[in-house]
Formats: structure tokens, sequence, C-alpha cells
């Protein structure tokens, strides 16, 4: 028998926030169910039996921290499918050969396979170290020289793994957004016409990037790493995506100091921050951006400063996080930035 405890967990988190995402995702919102759904995976892909369930957490995906049986600690993580369209299995060769060269990866557990309507996958679980305040210079520079770190380990394997392109590289002509990353959004809601007009032109520059393309980490951010002296833990693996490198760290610029799970942390970078981790990631590079790579990682920026505008403006229309400060936000940040691209 389960332990019980796990199903007052998923029921707990089901509370907590109310969205579709296990409808959509398990097939199911019935935590009885799910932690059967679970149990299965465990003893048909990891060969044990779930003990314990340790934490559920959702959000882009449905994420379980759990103690098999024979005491493995484990993380299982459900994708939706659009989200990881047959890229997973690329992810988890560049999680092993990081790993194998002392990066702090989790090691891939078993095969994926579906689970509801998704696809899980299994790793162990990392537990040292600690999540960070990114806005100290020190830890910024610890971030972005973290990062260049990753490309460089992972750029012998850019020829011979599958992996997805980052956003917008992946999306036809006429996208503009890619698909939402929580079910939640509304991307399209009126109002927010503004904010596709900036995206859209940043959008217009990525058409024709410069600089090399490069495997990367496209959600590197203090919520998804841990320290512990040096560069302890580095979770989120299913946001590693091929993507031009300046476009890459553009984009991680805008989001590095978030960390969602702390309210104490100011989670928004200001202007001067963004471009302080794009300079000391080149410094980490030894490498200076040409003109048309710095115009590339503005224009990506820009991109995703707009992509989190039309997110934040979506929970303001559609009433979630009532208190919501529209005076320090994205749409605030991406007014600082919009003349970054014209």
């Amino acid at each position: 028998m389960v332990d019980p405890h796990a199903e007052a967990i998923v029921a707990g988190a089901i509370s907590a926030w109310m969205s579709p995402l296990e409808e959509t995702l398990l097939g199911t919102a019935d935590p009885p169910e799910i932690v059967r759904l679970l149990d299965g995976f465990c003893v048909s892909n990891l060969g044990d039996r779930l003990g314990t369930l340790m934490f559920y957490r959702r959000g882009v995906g449905a994420v379980f921290g759990l103690v098999l049986r024979d005491g493995r600690r484990v993380v299982v993580k459900v994708h939706r499918l659009e989200l990881v369209p047959q890229g997973l299995d690329g992810v988890r060769r560049v999680q092993e050969r990081l790993a194998a060269l002392g990066l702090p990866a989790p090691r891939p557990l078993g095969d994926p396979s579906p689970l509801g309507r998704g696809v899980a996958s299994a790793e162990e679980m990392l537990t040292a170290g600690r999540a960070l305040d990114a806005h100290r210079p020190e830890v910024r520079r610890a971030l972005a020289e973290g990062l260049r770190r990753f490309v460089e380990a992972a750029m012998p394997m850019r020829e011979t793994v599958h992996l997805p392109l980052a956003h917008p590289f992946d999306l036809p002509p006429n996208d503009l957004w890619p698909p939402a990353h929580d079910l939640r959004f509304d991307l399209r809601l009126p109002g927010g016409e503004w904010i596709d007009e900036i995206g859209a032109a940043a959008r217009a520059v990525l058409e024709e990037p410069a600089g090399p393309t490069v495997i990367g980490h496209m959600d590197w951010r203090a919520e998804n790493l841990r320290f512990n002296g040096g560069l302890a833990a580095i979770f989120d693996w299913d946001s590693v995506k091929l993507c031009p490198e300046p476009a890459l760290v553009g984009a991680n610029a805008t989001t590095f100091t978030g960390n969602w799970s702390d309210s104490r942390v100011d989670p928004y970078p200001s202007i001067e921050e963004t471009a302080a981790f794009g300079a000391e990631y080149m410094s980490a590079k030894g490498l200076p951006l040409s003109r048309g790579e710095v115009r590339t990682a503005d224009a990506a920026r820009l991109y995703h400063l707009a992509y989190n505008a039309r997110c934040e403006y979506s929970d303001a229309s559609l009433g979630f996080f009532p208190n919501l400060n529209t005076d320090r936000g994205w749409r605030s940040l991406l007014r600082d930035h919009q003349g970054l691209v014209r």
C-alpha cells in the first residue's frame, strides 16, 4: 500500500493553486489516482515501489520528489508533450555528459515513458547547496560564469544530439508567441497589443541572428540553481535548447534573478543588471560581442521581456494575483528596455 501521506501532499498542492494542469497533463485531478499513476511509473521504470512523497510542485509540468522503498531519492517530472517535442532524449544525453564532466547535473534514471497524457522522466535528486540572491554582484557573476561553463561543456554534443530550438527560433513565421508555459495564461487578451508590437519588432531582428548556435539552458536563474561554495546543483533540464549564443545570453539576462519560491527576493533585474549579466558572460568567454551579436542579444532581451509582460498582463486581466504590483514587474521592465531595438 502506498503511503496515504502522498495523497495528502498532492491534494494540498491542487487546492493551493487551482488550475487545469492535472486534468490536462495527467488525465485526472483525483489525488489517489495520481499517486497510483506515479507508483506505476516507479515500478515499471525504476524497478521499485513509491515509498514516500517528499513534495509535489506544479507549474509548467508536474514535479514529484519521492523516496523509493529501497531508499533512493528521485525526482519525477511529467512534461507537456507540446513543450518537449522529440527533444527529451537529447536533453538526457546532455545531462549524462555534463554529469560525467563534473558539472552538478542530476543523472537521468530509467527511460522516459507516457504517464497520463504527458511523458514522464526521472532523475536522481540533488540536495546539496541553496539558492542565493542573484542581485548580489558576486552571485550574478557566478551565474554568468556557470552558464558559460555549461555551454563550453555541452559544445561537443551540438552536432550529435537532437534538441528543440529555443523560442522564437522554433516558431512558424506568423506566430509571435510560443504556447504559454503555464496553462493559466491567455496571450491573446485584448489590451496587450502594445506588448505584441514590441515583441514583433524584437522577433524581426531575431529572424537573422548573429553568433554561433550553442546548447544552452534557457531558464538559468536563481531558483533553478544551488550553490555550496560553488555551483552545487542545476535543475529544470527541459529548458535545455539549441540557441544562438548571444540570444541565450540576452534571454537569461532578463530572468537570472528570478526565484518565485522565495518572496523575500525581488525576482526582477534592473536594466543595469541585465547589461551586467551579459558583460560578465562575455568576460568569462574571453571574447567581446560583435555589433551583430549585440543586436541579437538585445533583441532576445526584449523578446523575452515582452513574452513575460504578456503573461503578466494575462494574470492582471484574469484576476490572478489581485495584489500584483503593476509599478514593478515585467511590463515596467519592458518599457525600460523598449529602446533596445529600433
